[in-house]
């Protein structure tokens, strides 16, 4: 059994040391700066910062290193991963929006109503204010009138306040009725993008 152990321990020997070392090594090429071919065991000083390549023994070409890049080269390459990092958040962000989007909606229809719901509810706290404004306006014609009967100068204090507070408020309601109205134009500028996107979203699941 020794024997027979020592024997194969003696041919796996004997296969490795006929193996040539160069089959199993490889060498390092590159072109110097005169575009001459210069190779060696190790990197030669003349492929330094530039790119070269690992070669077998019968020529092939095993493994390609680039040169180092320029700080020039490197800022772009860093500016581009960002810009590419950028577009992918950006696309995570538009698949999750669709998904949303989608799980809001049952159909284009659907959109419409909600669209008419909202509108309709700013539409009735507009009216509201606008008799608001009417009812001021009347009261600021009344004021006014009851100013006229007192001399110059002479207006009692708690009109003259009057006169302030409902200049005020109109002022107020004013400003209230303005907010509304861009209001109503947000509101339907939001469905009319989520409408448009629906459609694009929903046209190009049936195309499928």
């Amino acid at each position: 059994m020794m024997i027979r152990c020592l024997a194969a321990i003696g041919l796996m020997l004997a296969s490795v040391l006929s193996t040539p070392v160069s089959a199993a090594g490889a060498i390092l090429c590159c072109e110097n700066a005169d575009g001459r071919r210069v190779c060696g065991d190790v990197l030669p000083q003349a492929c330094y910062g530039r790119a070269y390549r690992r070669v077998a023994s019968d020529g092939t070409v095993i493994e390609r290193i680039a040169a180092p890049m320029s700080d020039a080269e490197r800022i772009a390459a860093e500016r581009e991963s960002r810009l590419r990092e950028l577009e992918d958040a950006r696309r995570r962000s538009q698949r999750l929006q669709d998904r949303a989007l989608l799980d809001t909606y049952r159909s284009a229809v659907d959109i419409d109503q909600r669209e008419s719901r909202a509108i309709g509810e700013i539409e009735r706290d507009l009216a509201k204010a606008r008799e608001r404004l009417n009812q001021l306006k009347h009261g600021q014609e009344r004021l006014q009138e009851e100013a006229k009967l007192h001399p110059a100068g002479a207006v009692p204090e708690d009109l003259t306040q009057a006169i302030r507070d409902n200049q005020s408020e109109l002022a107020a309601q004013e400003t209230v009725i303005d907010a509304k109205l861009k209001n109503i134009d947000a509101v339907r500028a939001r469905y009319s993008r989520d409408r448009e996107r629906y459609r694009a979203l929903t046209s190009t699941a049936a195309g499928r």
